[in-house]
């Protein structure tokens, strides 16, 4: 009688599987949309992406993403500055975003909407950065150093920070993107970013100077300047944005979901974040 029943049970499953209804959808035409990408930031020149969407089963066509022909208008509080001209996958022009100041660019390109972005760069930011060669040695013997970064945060206001270390390895000069060795709240279960950066608020240090050390193994860096220190600030908007890319970047093809990225581009899709951004280094 058992293996009656679970004949039986088989058959109606295979029947079941067995069974397909094909059922109709009524999608309307998709409309593909400009894809504008940058960061308008005060130690780099205007620099932006320009490429098309496309259905997220579709694959691109012979003439890629990217869009060569289209034309790019950059405003700074609401002054035409001029048009930007696409060199190597860029459309680019040689000026540098100010503090405090407004931006739009305006892309158009037939066959699309045109696109708008608008972003605002941030105050400046008041940092200190200082390097000593030896101040002990490790478990195994060898000298170490320390680095110490400062920067002052601004009191009743929500900041975002991205703090990215290179050091400089003179015997194939090359810039690599230091690993922090800290057990300050910052760096605590906070993925880098694609570029070697992290990311982070000033929810534990609102209004105050941030103080941030770490130790480094003798010798990590060779030749001079031996390491560049970058701190930016931006949007809570653009913060979020980064983080949706770090996190997407982790994941990669095992994201069970699809990633809707945020977007501040108006008819169309991307980002452009407004940036301040204090660079220094150390010999």
């Amino acid at each position: 009688m058992k293996y009656i029943k679970y004949m039986g049970l088989l058959s109606a499953v295979c029947l079941l599987a067995a069974c397909e209804k094909e059922i109709t959808l009524n999608l309307s035409d998709y409309a593909s949309k400009l894809v504008v990408n940058g960061e308008f930031n005060t130690n780099a020149t205007v620099k932006v992406e320009v490429s098309r969407s496309i259905p997220i089963m579709n694959v691109a066509d012979s003439t890629g993403y990217l869009l060569m022909d289209a034309t790019a208008k950059l405003y700074e509080n609401n002054t035409l500055i001029g048009n930007l001209t696409y060199v190597n996958g860029f459309y680019t022009m040689n000026y540098k975003p100010k503090q405090g100041k407004a931006y739009r660019v305006e892309v158009n390109r037939s066959g699309f909407n045109p696109a708008v972005a608008e972003v605002n760069v941030p105050a400046n930011i008041v940092s200190k950065s200082k390097f000593v060669d030896s101040v002990g040695i490790d478990n195994l013997g060898f000298p170490f150093g320390q680095l110490t970064i400062q920067f002052k945060d601004d009191v009743g206001t929500k900041n975002y920070y991205e703090l990215l270390v290179r050091y400089y390895d003179a015997g194939i000069q090359k810039w690599f993107p230091l690993d922090f060795k800290s057990n300050d709240i910052l760096f605590l279960n906070n993925d880098k970013l694609d570029n070697g950066g992290y990311v982070f608020s000033d929810v534990s240090f609102n209004g105050q100077q941030k103080n941030i050390l770490t130790s480094i193994e003798s010798n990590t860096a060779t030749g001079t300047p031996k390491f560049e220190i970058s701190i930016k600030t931006f949007s809570e908007e653009y913060y979020n944005y980064l983080k949706q890319l770090r996190d997407y970047d982790n994941n990669g093809f095992f994201v069970s979901d699809p990633v809707i990225l945020i977007s501040n581009v108006k008819n169309g899709l991307g980002m452009v974040g407004g940036v301040y951004n204090v660079k220094d280094t150390l010999k």
